[in-house]
């Protein structure tokens, strides 16, 4: 079970994965780059509460949030592309024994989640119709842009918890549960 402040460190850092879609939108038409912002916020979220479906959680809320705030071509399946990378996440945390907080194992979780959100992306699309022809168009382009932008992603949520711990946030060691000498 989750603590009430693990739910309200989940539920924001789920607001800000749905807000920074609509914030910081980079108008550089390159598929995947918001990976970089906001796979970051689902690491650093999943780090701080290590949990079996916390970043499952996170995906669901920031999913559900975004179907009312993004809005998109999926209609109301978009809360899909949220929750795979969520998943992943958690997926991540479990096969490298919660060590989320090491660059490596960061870095490859967060381009796999990123590359999650394409999967999902193109199944929602088929489902919706949108014919194969055109969405194979761009699709090797798309899958190594998402996984730069995720890696990239999670390479700066790696080092943004290092930053939270040097700067001695209370309780921090605690939330991540890091000991020093694994950092």
């Amino acid at each position: 079970m989750f603590t009430t402040r693990e739910l309200v460190l989940l539920a924001l850092f789920a607001g800000l994965v749905a807000l920074s879609k609509v914030v910081l939108r980079v108008p550089i038409h390159v598929p995947g780059h918001s990976g970089m912002t906001w796979m970051a916020i689902l690491l650093v979220g999943r780090i701080l509460v290590r949990k079996p479906w916390a970043g499952t959680l996170m995906g669901l809320v920031s999913g559900i949030l975004a179907v009312a705030v993004v809005g998109g071509r999926e209609g109301l399946l978009l809360w899909m592309k949220y929750l795979a990378p969520g998943m992943v996440m958690d997926l991540g945390a479990f096969l490298s024994g919660e060590r989320l907080h090491s660059p490596i194992v960061a870095i490859i979780t967060a381009a796999i989640a990123n590359t999650a959100k394409l999967v999902t992306s193109l199944i929602v699309s088929l489902a919706l119709g949108i014919p194969m022809g055109y969405l194979a168009l761009g699709l090797g382009l798309a899958a190594t842009t998402h996984i730069v932008f995720g890696g990239l992603g999670g390479w700066l949520g790696a080092i943004t918890v290092k930053a939270l711990r040097r700067a001695g946030l209370p309780h921090l060691q605690e939330l991540a549960g890091v000991r020093e000498e694994t950092a």
